[in-house]
C-alpha cells in the first residue's frame, strides 16, 4: 500500500463502468475516465455529461485487491470497475465515438472489446450447455484481465499527475476468478462424463 503524489499528467482515457448499486447490477453503467495533459481528471455519462471534473490532486483514489478503483472527488465516493454486470447497459453511441476518436491522448486499446462485459459473456453462454459454459467463462476471465488491466493502468498514472493514490496488488480478483473458471471447468468434465 503507498500513497504518492507527484505531478506531470500523461493524457488517456478508459471506457469503464460505475457502479451505482452494489445489488442491482444494470445500475452498474459505462462511463469515460479520462484526464488531459493539464491533470483534470473526470468521468462522464453516457450522454457526455461529466459526473466530476477535478484537478487530479483534488482526488482520492483506492485500488482495492478485487479491482475496483474508488474515486472521492468532490466529497463523493464512486465506485469504478474495469468491466460490467450482465444486466450492465451497452455503451452509448456518444462513448463508442469517444473511445473510437482518441487523438487527445492515450485510449485504453480495450475499452470497446470490453464493452459487452464480462457478466453478459457468462450469462449469454449460460443455456447453452456446458461447452458454451466454458466458453463463457473463458471470455469472462479474458474481459475480466482486461478490464483489470485498464484499471491498473490508472493505478500507474495518477500518482504522476499528483492524485493521492493508495496502491493494491490487486490479487483477490484474480484467484476469485481462477477458482470460477476451475469450477466451470470441472462442471464441464462431470457433465460430459455423466453422458
Amino acid at each position: 500500500m503507498e500513497i504518492t503524489p507527484s505531478g506531470s499528467a500523461s493524457p488517456m482515457k478508459s471506457l469503464l463502468y460505475w457502479r451505482k448499486s452494489m445489488i442491482n447490477g444494470a445500475k452498474t453503467v459505462p462511463v469515460i475516465v479520462a484526464m488531459d495533459g493539464a491533470g483534470t481528471f473526470s468521468m462522464h455519462d453516457a450522454a457526455g455529461v461529466p459526473v466530476f471534473s477535478v484537478p487530479a490532486p483534488q482526488a482520492a483514489v483506492r485500488f482495492t485487491s478485487m479491482g475496483t478503483m474508488v474515486v472521492t472527488a468532490n466529497g463523493r465516493k464512486y465506485d469504478i470497475l474495469g468491466v460490467g454486470a450482465s444486466l450492465s447497459p451497452s455503451p452509448s453511441p456518444w462513448q463508442l465515438a469517444e473511445m473510437a476518436a482518441g487523438p487527445d491522448g492515450r485510449t485504453d486499446p480495450t475499452g470497446l472489446s470490453r464493452a459487452g462485459s464480462a457478466g453478459a459473456a457468462m450469462s449469454g453462454a449460460g443455456g447453452l450447455g456446458a461447452v458454451a459454459g466454458a466458453a463463457g467463462g473463458a471470455a469472462m476471465m479474458f474481459a475480466y484481465y482486461q478490464g483489470l488491466d485498464a484499471i491498473k493502468a490508472w493505478q500507474e498514472a495518477l500518482p504522476n499527475a499528483g492524485a493521492a493514490v493508495q496502491k493494491s496488488s490487486m490479487t483477490a480478483g484474480l484467484y476469485i476468478s481462477l477458482g470460477v473458471v476451475a469450477a466451470v471447468v470441472i462442471g464441464l468434465v462431470v457433465t460430459l462424463g455423466l453422458r
